[in-house]
């Protein structure tokens, strides 16, 4: 069976699955929901990168997303500090494990926990501060990064010609990129009416969704490139691993709470 083949069939049958998590759970189960994918994530990270100690790692991950729940910013602000501390401390002091590539593999750890924390847990429980805003925001960032990756796919499949950035993602093009913001702009634009923006804000906000959504799978790219692996795992048939799905919401969820929030023309 093909990769576009296995990508469309797995799409199916996820994608209803989702839409009924992101409708039917309650504020309190949807954030569970959202830090188990966040941990989900975060294990594939620790896989490809090869690091030790991985339930420390996940234990502080996890603990990162409890002051996003109660939208204390500080104590977040304040954890990031404090969980890299722990992890020090408790690798040096606590884990007494003298290998060759010890501290290698402290410095990987800690840049997983930091990267986990900010890339992956934040961005994904901007979801739940969109549901408080209207339940509805989370599909529109769903259906606006579906939309941008279709299109993305279509544009440059049929038409790309020029390479966006070959050394790093060598399948993405110039044309592939303008499809993934018409993708985005349609779908923000037919959703003005929830959002509250205007029809030339909706042009802008979907526009600049596209380009974050796709900014968002090369940054997830150069991770990939660096710990020399094609996909975070084999989870998804098509699709890759978690961690492949949701690298389009690094930047698109805190950048359309936020604008929708306060940032406006």
């Amino acid at each position: 069976m093909g990769e576009l083949k296995k990508r469309i069939i797995a799409g199916f049958c996820l994608a209803p699955l989702i839409i009924l998590i992101f409708y039917f759970l309650p504020p309190a189960l949807f954030f569970i929901f959202l830090v188990l994918v966040a941990l989900a994530a975060t294990i594939e990270v620790m896989s490809i990168s090869k690091v030790e100690e991985r339930v420390l790692l996940s234990a502080l991950v996890v603990c990162s997303a409890l002051p996003l729940y109660i939208k204390s910013y500080a104590v977040y602000v304040l954890w990031l500090f404090l969980s890299v501390l722990i992890y020090f401390t408790v690798r040096v002091f606590v884990i007494r494990s003298f290998r060759p590539d010890l501290y290698s593999d402290i410095i990987k750890g800690l840049a997983v926990l930091v990267f986990t924390e900010i890339f992956i847990v934040l961005p994904l429980v901007y979801f739940y501060f969109l549901k408080g805003i209207n339940r509805f925001l989370p599909f529109i960032v769903l259906f606006s990064i579906w939309a941008s990756d279709t299109t993305a796919y279509f544009f440059g499949k049929g038409f790309g010609k020029r390479f966006l950035a070959p050394h790093i993602s060598p399948k993405k093009t110039i044309e592939g990129l303008l499809g993934a913001v018409v993708g985005s702009m349609v779908v923000i634009v037919l959703s003005f009416e929830i959002t509250g923006l205007g029809i030339s804000e909706s042009l802008l906000v979907g526009a600049l969704t596209g380009v974050l959504g796709q900014i968002g799978d090369m940054f997830e790219s150069v991770g990939k490139r660096f710990c020399q692996v094609k996909d975070s795992s084999g989870l998804i048939p098509g699709h890759g691993g978690i961690l492949d799905r949701i690298d389009s919401f690094i930047f698109t969820t805190p950048f359309l709470y936020h604008y929708i929030t306060g940032i406006r023309l």
